[in-house]
């Protein structure tokens, strides 16, 4: 619970280094035998992609500074390359590239914690549309709407997907930055982490009234409940595991609030993939999907105690 003596952002002390990988084990191995029976990838595709990415998670997260922001980054600027395919448009095209500068930019001003990040985020939407607008006016000579429309829709699409991607985004670098900020990101990513295992588990076990069947008919109400269980449970004990400093009260509010919060982020993906009529947003991981699909709750997640660490300190 919170500690009387003011912390620097650190390594974490022990036992923290000596239970994280465990812990994400732990938490990948508890889900597995039960997505198992959801998804397509087997037990040897997800441990071998769980053991070469949770190390990489855990180091980018200890070290911070440039690998991290560097980590952050290449995992969007991916997300962003597997949003253009699902959309039709080519990842050489003018617009895919200014979207893919955008976040680059957004991902390095954030950073640097003088800078506002209004100005590249502005930069990067007035960017985007003025792309597309000059590639529709110099490509298509008269006023064609079956030509006309894939640019429309094509610079819409990297609009929405670099407000999507890269605002949320911004808020792991800013986190990461804020005093115990080591320990505030790997709460959430765990706590986040619990709720989707347990949200799977009760499914699976316990499902039976659907949660959402027009966006994920496998969703239930009863997996939802596991979920938001698992992420209150998750976050509480991390609290303690991290020593973090932060009064009881408001912690329960983020426990409260962090799972339901992650769990509308994986609706908001399932939602994107259902209407453009897609599984899963690649297959660049082996047993888990594409990045878009790892990252889906995350990215509603860390904006959450983004927002509660501007609250409480």
């Amino acid at each position: 619970m919170a500690s009387n003596s003011p912390q620097s952002d650190r390594i974490i002390a022990a036992p923290g280094p000596t239970i994280l990988f465990p812990l994400f084990l732990l938490i990948e191995l508890l889900s597995w035998p039960l997505r198992k029976l959801w998804s397509r990838g087997g037990l040897s595709a997800r441990l071998t992609s769980a053991a070469i990415g949770m190390p990489i998670i855990i180091a980018a997260i200890l070290i911070g500074g440039p690998f991290f922001a560097a980590m952050i980054a290449l995992s969007l600027a991916a997300a962003l390359s597997e949003i253009a395919v699902i959309v039709g448009l080519s990842r050489r095209n003018s617009t895919f590239l200014v979207s893919l500068a955008a976040i680059g930019a957004i991902v390095a001003v954030a950073t640097q914690p003088d800078l506002p990040l209004l100005w590249p985020i502005l930069a990067g939407g007035l960017g985007i549309a003025g792309v597309a607008t000059i590639t529709a006016v110099r490509s298509v000579s008269l006023p064609d709407p079956a030509q006309l429309k894939p640019i429309l829709l094509g610079g819409a699409s990297m609009l929405g997907a670099v407000s999507y991607l890269a605002i949320p985004g911004a808020t792991f670098i800013l986190v990461r930055g804020a005093h115990q900020g080591t320990d505030w990101v790997l709460l959430a990513v765990l706590a986040i982490m619990s709720a989707d295992a347990a949200a799977y588990a009760g499914g699976r076990l316990l499902g039976r009234r659907p949660l959402a069947p027009s966006v994920s008919p496998n969703k239930t109400m009863e997996g939802a409940i596991f979920g938001w269980l698992g992420g209150f449970g998750a976050t509480i004990a991390l609290d303690q595991i991290l020593n973090l400093d932060v009064e009881i009260w408001p912690l329960v509010l983020l426990a409260l609030v962090l799972p339901i919060v992650s769990q509308l982020g994986d609706l908001a993906e399932s939602l994107f993939k259902r209407a453009m009529d897609v599984k899963d947003s690649s297959n660049l991981i082996p047993g888990h999907g594409g990045v878009l699909d790892r990252l889906d709750s995350l990215l509603f997640g860390l904006p959450v105690v983004y927002f509660f660490l501007q609250w409480t300190t």
